[in-house]
């Protein structure tokens, strides 16, 4: 009786034990999912004058979330819109501090620092910036961040993604001015046994102001003729920044190929054009026409590339080979 009653107490503590063992890692586990939209602001104001947007932030856990605000500005890493943060010593971070002393995020007209989301709520928000005459002609780039009070600042892009999220803002300050841009590279590979076929166009913009550049690639055979029409994404270039631009349908291009030597090239940080096409013969022309601004000349360059199935022809070799082989083994047979 008494060993039964001890069995009994020692499952119950084993079966207590577990429970709380669980319940603590499922506590643990339950990550902080955030949303944010739009994850990019673009400003253009002419001082003096003040600038709104809106934005809208969303729990999407089922546990409250206390955040915080703060802000802080970047400048690009020069390549492929990647980006990085200012430290608070630094004369990059000293040239914005005006513009963040005229800076406010609103909740129904009243400045906020911090704000506390329910499960599944949603806050609706403005982004309220005062530019006043004195203000320099210039960019600010900065991110709003929302961060749980329970984390640390972020001292990179990496660690957003574990604290909280963020939108960029890219306030233009000035009168839009002519863009100051160069066409870098817009090149591929000469020659090709198949496709898909692969573009890098990058452009590097020496102005005062980001741009937005829009344009498309046309792809002709031999003959002439119009054969496909590659999209370009329109993308953000930072001021003094250069950028590799993809095509709309890259990343979704990119999760359609199978090939591994083929994905090896292609990734997130190393954007392309993609022309799907598979089966290719022949010489092609790329013509490429990429326009900076509405008010911009138009940037065109041609590229040529050849395209010959040699694994196809072989293959074909070999077997007109074995027909021969076998038409002549039964004519000899048939004679006999």
């Amino acid at each position: 009786m008494i060993n039964d009653l001890r069995f009994k107490i020692f499952y119950l503590f084993i079966g207590l034990f577990v429970y709380l063992l669980i319940g603590s890692i499922s506590a643990k586990a339950a990550p902080l999912s955030l949303s944010i939209d739009p994850s990019i602001i673009e400003i253009y104001a002419l001082a003096p004058s003040t600038a709104t947007s809106n934005l809208t932030i969303q729990n999407k856990s089922d546990s409250e979330v206390n955040l915080r605000i703060e802000l802080r500005p970047f400048k690009p890493k020069f390549e492929n819109g990647e980006l990085e943060y200012l430290s608070q010593p630094s004369t990059e971070y000293a040239e914005n501090l005006p513009i963040f002393k005229n800076l406010q995020i609103l909740d129904n007209k009243t400045p906020i620092q911090s704000l506390i989301l329910g499960p599944s709520q949603q806050k609706n928000l403005t982004l309220n910036v005062n530019i006043p005459q004195d203000t320099n002609i210039s960019d600010y780039y900065f991110s709003i961040i929302f961060i749980s009070q329970t984390t640390s600042s972020p001292t990179s892009n990496a660690s957003l993604n574990q604290l909280g999220i963020a939108t960029n803002v890219l306030l233009s300050v000035g009168a839009k001015d002519t863009p100051n841009a160069v066409l870098r590279e817009f090149s591929t590979r000469a020659f090709f046994e198949k496709g898909p076929v692969s573009f890098t166009l990058k452009v590097e913009n020496k102005g005062t102001h980001f741009i937005k550049p829009k344009g498309e690639i046309l792809i002709k055979n031999m003959f002439g003729q119009n054969i496909a029409k590659l999209d370009i994404l329109r993308v953000n270039i930072l001021s003094d920044s250069a950028r590799a631009i993809p095509s709309v349908s890259f990343m979704q291009d990119l999760r359609a190929i199978d090939e591994s030597k083929i994905k090896a090239d292609l990734d997130f940080r190393n954007p392309k054009i993609l022309w799907k096409e598979s089966f290719l013969l022949g010489f092609y022309t790329a013509k490429l026409t990429l326009s900076i601004s509405d008010d911009s000349p138009i940037f065109t360059k041609s590229i040529h590339f050849f395209a010959f199935p040699f694994q196809g022809l072989i293959l074909i070799v070999i077997i007109a080979i074995a027909v021969t082989i076998i038409r002549n083994r039964l004519k000899a047979y048939m004679k006999k």
